[in-house]
């Protein structure tokens, strides 16, 4: 994930090539007495590593002297990504507005609009972006974007029809977000039985999103449909859909409340034997054995499963925590145990969605 001072250098070098188009490449006459003073504060502040005040003043200078909409425009792009929204909103309405807009420009301006306001978290300025933008533009996704702000919104029902719409158009598979529609509208149920109704819709559509089980399982039990849950939870292991250690306590539970845990011992016995290369079971297995006072099968069990597989942190933690081992242990205690498969944001515990580029369920172990 890139930091701030990265995006600040990054803008502060826009801005500097802009000016440089401005007064060397279009050979513009000296600025005028304010721009003038705007520009030496900026170097000041430069001089002083205020980057966020340099950019003011030299943003300033451009907004006074450069009649090319398409830097400016870019302008208002660049202070949207470094989170200052109502500069970037002002640029780009104020561009919107103006008389030398060409239709291409329109059509780009409007789109950084959307985008500017669903960032700002306005969500109702930038469905009214969108609806201008759609009038004259039928790519799929302004489709998409609808059914982000509408999910941004809760208002799950519009977003599934949207990401339903946009699947449609864009020939690419949403299933997993439509599906993800319906378990949070399942969340804000009260009445069980429709829940239950939501979330077997949601795994229908989509059978492999972890969260639809996961709350499925539960809604089960609650609603006293014993078998359903612990086949359920059967089957959640047997998919290997476990994301975490507290999955298998959690799951455990349910057989402890409702079944024979001993059973559910030997569905993981029987999962770490399979050679599974999802570190959680054996991490599991593990504590089981330390907890019958038994911390060398408890070691022997890690020791095989990193032999055949990767030393996943969790893994590297836990046999750190068995041996003692005070080096071990602050070498790994701090480190995240999670990373998004997409933008590689590192995490110490497991989300569904990741919160730094919002992909559903792409948080896997490190």
């Amino acid at each position: 994930m890139l930091d701030n001072n990265f995006l600040l250098a990054t803008l502060l070098i826009a801005v500097l090539l802009s000016l440089y188009y401005i007064f060397v490449i279009r050979r513009k006459d000296d600025m005028d007495e304010l721009s003038g003073k705007h520009f030496l504060k900026g170097f000041g502040f430069l001089a002083e590593n205020n980057i966020a005040k340099a950019l003011d003043e030299f943003s300033s200078v451009i907004i006074e002297n450069n009649d090319n909409l398409e830097i400016y425009a870019s302008l208002g792009s660049l202070f949207r990504k470094n989170g200052d929204y109502a500069k970037a909103v002002h640029i780009h309405e104020s561009t919107l507005s103006n008389s030398k807009l060409t239709k291409s420009l329109r059509k780009y301006v409007l789109f950084e609009l959307v985008k500017d306001y669903k960032a700002w978290g306005q969500f109702d300025n930038a469905k009214y972006y969108l609806e201008e933008l759609i009038k004259t533009d039928k790519s799929p996704v302004l489709i998409k974007f609808f059914a982000e702000i509408h999910f941004m919104q809760e208002n799950y029902s519009d977003a599934e029809r949207y990401y339903h719409r946009y699947e449609k158009s864009s020939g690419k598979d949403y299933s997993d977000w439509r599906a993800y529609c319906n378990v949070k509208t399942a969340q804000k149920e009260e009445n069980v039985k429709q829940k239950i109704k939501l979330l077997e819709k949601a795994i229908k559509i989509h059978p492999s999103l972890r969260i639809a089980q996961v709350e499925l399982i539960d809604s089960y039990f609650k609603a006293g449909h014993t078998e359903k849950g612990l086949s359920a939870v059967n089957e959640f292991i047997e998919k290997d859909m476990t994301s975490s250690y507290d999955d298998l306590v959690k799951m455990r539970g349910y057989y402890y409340d409702y079944s024979d845990v001993k059973s559910f011992d030997e569905l993981i016995m029987k999962k770490v034997s399979s050679k599974s290369d999802n570190p959680f079971y054996t991490v599991f297995l593990s504590d089981y054995f330390i907890k019958k006072d038994d911390p060398e099968k408890a070691r022997e069990v890690i020791r095989d499963f990193v032999e055949k597989h990767k030393p996943y942190k969790s893994i590297l933690k836990r046999y750190s925590r068995i041996k003692l081992d005070k080096v071990l242990i602050n070498t790994f205690i701090n480190d995240p145990e999670y990373i998004c498969d997409k933008c590689k944001t590192s995490y110490n515990d497991y989300y569904t969605v990741c919160a730094n580029c919002k992909s559903l369920e792409t948080i896997k172990p490190l």
